[in-house]
């Protein structure tokens, strides 16, 4: 088997003004015969850390030592990473809802149709996102389809949750694909540490499958499953001051525990209180210190660690 690195553009539609939007494919085929693993970075726009960890993965991935094929597509949603907003600008879609999409559709039911064709006849699949412009987290989902990856990915903590109807893993799981998401980093803090964490950390999932040669680095101790993890939205906007932020993620408090602040960005007045719903939470998304929020924002993210059993 010839060892080759191609760059494809596959083409996905023709907008108002004539812009053909395309994706970025590249295929690096290995030494010799094996699995197909297919990286999915920047499904949502605001999530850039997922499409750099992609990117970066293009050149570290060597195919003289690949046994099989990665195929892999940096920037899944181009008009939403130009934006660095979630959804399509174009039609207002989540990409990541919209599996297994429509050829005959909007942009982004366009853009789920090609991705599920580029899926297909796939044995590995891996999604990469973060916490979005103004939180960081650290947590990866697990499967019994692809277990092994998010184990070996490294993360301490891993979520047994269900799958977004319309996402992309969903998806694949239906169509016998093990799978890995990765939620980490995001939020413009620690950029250095989480891209080097998820570069090693899938480097370690190749050499787990086989796919890459050398002994894989054994997962992190105190590595734990949750069944249960719970968004923290604030009901009130206004200026929200972390007394656990980004540095705290993976620490274990007690229910009741203040995690944050709402108050009034002009008057001071203290709008809400977030605080810890279970006993112990663990903190898995965070934003700095002081940021801005909006009712509804993704506030903090927490694990209900009553839930919590060893990896293994």
């Amino acid at each position: 088997m010839t060892t080759a690195h191609t760059v494809e553009q596959v083409p996905v539609t023709t907008l108002a003004n004539g812009h053909r939007l395309e994706l970025t494919v590249h295929t690096l085929r290995g030494a010799s015969e094996g699995p197909r693993m297919v990286m999915f970075g920047g499904v949502h726009g605001d999530e850039p850390m997922g499409a750099e960890t992609v990117r970066r993965l293009v050149a570290a991935i060597d195919p003289a030592a690949l046994r099989g094929t990665v195929v892999l597509v940096p920037v899944a949603n181009p008009y939403a990473h130009a934006a660095l907003t979630r959804n399509t600008p174009l039609d207002g879609m989540n990409l990541n809802r919209t599996f297994p999409g429509d050829r005959g559709g909007s942009v982004t039911e366009q853009l789920a149709a090609v991705l599920c064709e580029i899926l297909t006849g796939a044995d590995y699949f891996i999604d990469y996102h973060s916490g979005g412009n103004l939180a960081s987290v650290d947590y990866a989902y697990i499967h019994d389809e692809g277990a092994e990856m998010s184990k070996a990915y490294g993360c301490r903590v891993l979520y047994a949750g269900t799958p977004y109807p319309g996402s992309a893993t969903g998806w694949a799981l239906t169509h016998g694909i093990a799978c890995m998401v990765s939620e980490l980093g995001g939020g413009g803090q620690r950029i250095d540490e989480y891209l080097a964490r998820g570069l090693d950390g899938t480097l370690n999932v190749l050499r787990t499958l086989s796919m890459l040669p050398g002994e894989p680095v054994a997962p992190p101790a105190d590595q734990v499953v949750v069944g249960t993890l719970s968004t923290l939205r604030p009901t009130m906007g206004g200026t929200m001051l972390c007394e656990y932020g980004v540095d705290r993620i993976g620490e274990r408090v007690a229910k009741g525990t203040v995690l944050a602040r709402i108050v009034h960005p002009a008057t001071s007045e203290e709008l809400e209180v977030l605080t810890a719903p279970y006993e112990p939470s663990i903190l898995v998304l965070g934003r700095e210190s002081m940021t801005n929020v909006a009712p509804g924002d993704y506030g903090l993210m927490v694990a209900d660690g009553s839930t919590a059993t060893p990896a293994v």
